[in-house]
């Protein structure tokens, strides 16, 4: 079976789109996608059919199957920092931990998955989670804050026309206002959600709207409009192989036969969610159904079942209690997280904007200062070179220094120069090849008063395929091997370089035997314009465009060094 990249997003996309009403069709696209991956050898659509097979089977309930898929995407996304792969997965694991009373991991990975998509300024997806967080508080009692996710996951969606996401968050809106005793508002938002799911043509989600619309039915006594709502969405739910809502949907249906007097109806409904909560592990369905089935003995005058289910019921409740108590207070510190996120998130895109505005403005002067510099200073020093040939030898020891100065001023110019382009140079991806690089670099530098002394240990990982910004890597290397040339030292001069392929970023080691950098300096070396060694004549620039180049490139930079020892630089740059 071949296809091309194109063929399996398009296989992706149907299967994503048919989970709304036909999920035996999504997964049977998915895996049909996952095999052609597979077989081409695509990895980033083999990652993407697992974390689509992974939603899939977390909507049918069926967990495990869909945590193991997760991980393994994330084998892939993470290595390669794709954030919306890695979010992804974090949500589909995220909604299997809640949803089997796990809130404290749940809440971790919503976390995760929730920083990601506002980076990737994703509405779409931020709807959702912000929509399972409303779910989880509401499991802990908080209505104030349920309300408050759900209702900003309703913006979400509708910044992103996403009419879906809206009335799924518009479903457990209802129901919190039903439980307050806001009818008319329950009802109101209850007829927008199925009105929504209608239009959309999302058969699932009317399964769950329909379902909520039941609970208003059964709330106001109108018990024969709410058995057809759970009815209709009990069919829903099983064409749809979604278990837990027929679990859910099974367990009320229960309740509202109990109501009616149908008790024959209710103990058969009420053991089949009990069977799909144990199927599931579901604790919140196996003891409320173990509640209803002992008061359904207890009107029967069935002492034996009715000693039987209460005995069940406590045993499951107490399970479950102690184990929801545990998760909240382990919970409420993630929450606090995402609260002190939420407030953060603004202050940090306004302190972002100006100094992102301030950064253009400064980088815009040094680039304006610097090309009025450089033909003043390529004039003087022209002029010095003729002077020099008509003066006599006391002016000319001035006019040797003059020409130091000058040339002092015009690297600082040019280094300026290399910096502004730096910032705002169009990025263009090219494989790197090393070895050819740093010897360039190190033939570069034989001018170099010492170059010849010094005893060069070159490691290069030949198997290294990184690709990045030539231009940005080139500057990083020839900083490092400039530096460690310029402050060797003795007739044993030595000077180490080794680059490397660690799991998911590229290792860049320079290290020499020279005069190394006492402590006092360490907090100050990448700043600009400082110099540590005050007989240096550098011009202050090198390590701080080292350090800008480095932070482009979304990598970091580390040091060791010992006054009179040597120095140590490695540099790690993410894939």
């Amino acid at each position: 079976m071949v296809g091309t990249e194109e063929d399996i997003k398009q296989l992706l996309q149907e299967s994503y789109e048919c989970r709304l009403n036909d999920m035996e069709r999504s997964f049977s696209l998915a895996k049909k996608a996952l095999k052609i991956s597979i077989e081409a050898n695509y990895q980033f659509l083999e990652a993407d059919s697992c974390n689509k097979l992974s939603l899939y089977h977390m909507i049918i309930g069926n967990y495990g199957q869909s945590i193991e898929l997760a991980r393994k995407a994330l084998e892939y996304f993470e290595p390669n920092n794709d954030k919306k792969g890695i979010a992804d997965a974090h949500y589909n694991i995220a909604s299997v931990k809640y949803k089997s009373t796990n809130y404290h991991d749940g809440l971790k990975h919503l976390l995760v998955c929730l920083k990601l998509y506002r980076e990737l300024d994703d509405d779409s997806n931020q709807a959702k989670v912000l929509k399972s967080m409303g779910t989880i508080y509401e499991y802990f009692g908080d209505e104030d804050n349920a309300v408050d996710s759900y209702e900003r996951s309703i913006e979400a969606s509708k910044r992103a026309g996403a009419e879906n996401l809206e009335s799924n968050a518009l479903n457990p809106l209802s129901g919190i206002y039903l439980n307050r005793g806001e009818v008319p508002l329950a009802r109101e938002t209850i007829e927008r959600s199925v009105s929504l799911k209608k239009k959309t043509n999302d058969v699932r989600g009317l399964g769950f709207a329909l379902y909520g619309r039941a609970k208003i039915y059964t709330y106001e006594g109108e018990f024969e409009l709410a058995e057809t709502d759970y009815l209709k969405s009990l069919e829903i739910h099983k064409k749809m192989r979604d278990y837990p809502g027929e679990g859910m949907t099974s367990h009320k249906l229960g309740h509202l036969y109990i109501e009616m007097g149908k008790y024959v109806e209710a103990e058969h409904i009420l053991k089949r969610a009990l069977e799909i909560a144990y199927e599931l592990d579901i604790a919140l369905i196996k003891y409320k159904a173990y509640y209803l089935l002992y008061d359904l003995s207890k009107r029967q005058n069935n002492t034996d079942n009715s000693l039987y289910y209460l005995e069940h019921y406590i045993q499951t409740k107490e399970q479950v209690l102690n184990s929801e108590t545990y998760q909240i207070i382990k919970s409420y510190q993630s929450i606090a997280k995402i609260e002190s996120l939420e407030r953060d998130a603004k202050i940090q895109k306004e302190k972002a904007d100006i100094i992102e505005s301030k950064n253009v403005e400064l980088d815009s002067f040094f680039y304006r200062i610097s090309h009025d510099l450089k033909g003043p200073i390529s004039s003087l020093m022209g002029l010095n070179n003729l002077m020099k040939k008509d003066v006599n030898s006391d002016i000319g020891a001035y006019l040797e220094m003059n020409e130091m100065q000058l040339n002092r001023i015009n690297t600082i110019v040019m280094e300026l120069i290399k910096l502004t382009h730096m910032n705002h140079a169009e990025q263009k991806f090219d494989i790197i090849d090393f070895e050819s690089l740093v010897y360039d670099c190190m033939n570069s530098y034989k001018y170099l008063p010492n170059f010849n002394k010094i005893d060069f240990d070159i490691v290069i990982d030949s198997a290294i395929r990184f690709k990045s910004e030539w231009s940005i890597v080139n500057t990083i290397i020839q900083n490092l091997i400039e530096n460690s040339i310029k402050y060797s030292k003795g007739t044993d001069a030595k000077v180490w370089v080794e680059i490397s392929q660690l799991t998911d970023q590229i290792s860049i080691m320079v290290k020499d035997n020279g005069v190394g950098i006492s402590n006092d300096h360490h907090t100050k070396i990448f700043d600009m314009f400082y110099r540590a060694n005050s007989s240096s004549e550098g011009t202050g620039l090198g390590l701080f465009i080292l350090k800008r180049a480095v932070e482009r490139l979304n990598g970091r930079v580390d040091f060791t060094s010992k006054e009179g020892i040597g120095t140590r630089f490695q540099v790690f740059l993410p894939f």
